[in-house]
C-alpha cells in the first residue's frame, strides 16, 4: 500500500477510499468490484493497483486515516492514571462512529479494525507509559481486542447503549470486578 508524499497519489487515495465507504453503505463488501470503485473514485486500475493493491488495503487505509481512535488526538484519555478517561473516550468513539462500525460488522471486518487500533495504540508513546517489551505487546493487545470486541457486540445488540453505559461496561471489564466474589463487587 502506497505511503509517500506525492499529493496526486494522496488525492488519488482519498478518493478510492470515500467511494469504498460510500459503496458499502449500501453494498457488500464481496460484491464491490476494483472495476466499480475505480469507477465510483474517477481513477484508473492502474492507480488503484499502485496505491493499493487489493480492495482490502482500501478498508485499512479508511480506518487509519479517518475512522481509528487516536490516542493523541485525546492527550487527557492516554495520559491519566485514570482508566476511566480511556474508557469514556473509546465509548464516545463507540458512539460516533456508529454507521462505519455497523458496514464493518455486516461485512465480517471488524478485525481490519483490530488491526488499525492495535498499531495505533503501539504507536502512540503516551499510551500506558512505562510498559515496554513483550509486556506491552500483550497489554496493548488484550485492550485493543477488548474495546474492539465492545464495540462489534455494541452494533449486534442493536446499537442501544448509550455513552455513559458503554463506559461503565469498559471500566467494570477491565478493571476487573466481574472476577471478584459477588458480595465484594461494587457499583462504580
Amino acid at each position: 500500500m502506497y505511503s509517500g508524499e506525492n499529493k496526486t497519489a494522496i488525492v488519488s487515495q482519498q478518493l478510492i477510499s470515500e467511494a469504498m465507504l460510500s459503496m458499502l453503505g449500501t453494498r457488500a463488501f464481496s460484491d464491490i468490484t476494483i472495476s466499480e470503485l475505480c469507477k465510483t473514485a474517477n481513477v484508473s486500475r492502474q492507480t488503484f493497483y499502485s496505491l493499493f493493491g487489493k480492495k482490502e488495503n482500501v478498508i485499512a487505509y479508511a480506518l487509519k486515516w479517518k475512522c481509528c481512535y487516536q490516542p493523541e488526538d485525546n492527550n487527557k484519555s492516554c495520559r491519566s492514571a485514570v482508566f476511566r478517561d480511556f474508557c469514556r473516550g473509546y465509548s464516545e468513539y463507540i458512539i460516533s462512529r456508529r454507521n462505519l462500525l455497523e458496514i464493518l460488522v455486516r461485512n465480517d471486518m471488524m478485525h481490519c479494525l483490530y488491526d488499525v487500533q492495535y498499531e495505533s495504540f503501539m504507536n502512540c508513546e503516551h499510551f500506558i507509559r512505562g510498559v515496554t517489551g513483550e509486556e506491552r505487546t500483550y497489554l496493548v493487545d488484550f485492550i485493543a481486542s477488548g474495546m474492539n470486541s465492545i464495540a462489534k457486540n455494541y452494533v449486534l445488540l442493536g446499537c442501544r447503549d448509550d455513552q455513559a453505559s458503554l463506559e461503565q461496561v469498559m471500566y467494570r471489564l477491565f478493571g476487573g470486578i466481574y472476577f471478584t466474589p459477588e458480595k465484594k463487587k461494587r457499583t462504580e
